[in-house]
């Protein structure tokens, strides 16, 4: 079960997902993979966390093609 906390943080996530693509377009993944490997050198874990996610979550958006799993509508 997810917390209210938990829930708002992926919520937060996926606005700073958009805001990349909307401001970079298909760039955005190679942005979000960039940063994360910028800041694995430094001492905010966290902050290397959270743009891992960003940048999963903006290659998941734009992937061209559904995976097996998932159903189209």
């Amino acid at each position: 079960m997810m917390t209210p906390a938990m829930m708002t943080n992926e919520r937060k996530i996926w606005e700073a997902v958009l805001l990349l693509v909307r401001r970079h377009g298909a760039a955005a993944v190679e942005i979000a993979h960039r940063e994360a490997q910028r800041l694995r050198t430094g001492d905010d874990e966290l902050t290397c966390v959270v743009w891992c996610w960003i940048a999963r979550s903006t290659a998941e958006l734009l992937r061209p093609i559904p995976g097996e799993d998932e159903r189209v509508h």
